[in-house]
């Protein structure tokens, strides 16, 4: 059954009044200027107005549609952008090791993280490792460590040699460099999964020798790195070396999501 006049008249207020409320929300896609123009239009060329008006409703709402599923992206994508910030921003607390041109910002942070961390933290074990059994056990997880984060002189450490080796290669693949990349970041957190784990088991171990302060003049080490050492563990008893070594191999694992590359138990 065909619209009366009146019920058409009443589509077209209707239609404007919607045209009106959402140009308030964004004028650049729902123009009442243009819908004025098509109607005028269409009364000027005898149009059949019923099916005049029922197209401009599907074009409507199919305009609506598509706005409101922009607007919804938007904050998303906001979203996104605002992870990806406060991740980086993680990330950039730790010293960046540049070893290669094309070597992305999260593995120069994170050698850097490592280095720093096997050089300056983890070394203060050794302050504590009076027995042999224990002391095989730190001298094994300073090996590791060194592997894959203590510099060589002038040169990276070895695992990073092996990874700038394979960005200086003619014609790598990107997914290459991601994978060897991803592989490297693995085999670190398999190892300061350990080194929470054994900070974990010394902590449960009640040796009174580790509840008196540090003395530094066991460290044999060169002066520099003496010093940073003291500086970072000045005050801490034996107990809260371990802590403190523990609680930054778990902030270097959070910080770079490494918590679920744990090896299996």
């Amino acid at each position: 059954m065909a619209m009366s006049e009146g019920e058409i008249r009443g589509l077209i207020e209707k239609l404007k009044r919607r045209y009106g409320e959402y140009a308030r929300k964004n004028p650049t896609w729902f123009s009442i200027d243009a819908f004025n123009e098509r109607y005028l239009m269409a009364v000027r060329n005898g149009m059949n107005m019923e099916a005049f008006i029922l197209a401009e409703i599907a074009n409507f709402e199919k305009i609506k549609e598509k706005y409101e599923r922009k607007k919804s992206e938007k904050p998303f994508s906001e979203q996104v952008d605002r992870i990806i910030e406060e991740l980086t921003a993680r990330i950039k607390k730790y010293p960046a090791v540049n070893f290669h041109p094309r070597a992305g910002l999260e593995i120069c942070h994170f050698y850097g993280a490592l280095s720093e961390f096997a050089l300056d933290y983890f070394a203060a074990l050794f302050l504590l490792a009076e027995d042999k059994q224990l002391k095989d056990r730190v001298i094994a997880f300073e090996g590791a460590l060194g592997a894959l984060a203590a510099p060589r002189g002038s040169l990276p450490a070895k695992r990073i040699e092996d990874h700038a080796m394979l960005l200086r290669r003619r014609g790598v693949r990107e997914i290459d460099i991601e994978r060897d990349k991803n592989e490297y970041l693995k085999e670190s957190a398999f190892l300061l999964h350990d080194i929470v784990d054994f900070c974990d088991s010394l902590v449960e171990a009640r040796n009174p020798a580790w509840e008196t302060p540090l003395r530094f003049n066991k460290l044999y080490l060169d002066d520099r790195r003496k010093k940073r050492i003291a500086s970072l563990f000045t005050g801490c008893t034996g107990y809260g070396a371990i802590l403190k070594i523990r609680d930054r191999a778990a902030a270097i694992i959070e910080d770079f999501r490494l918590a679920a590359f744990r090896k299996q138990q």
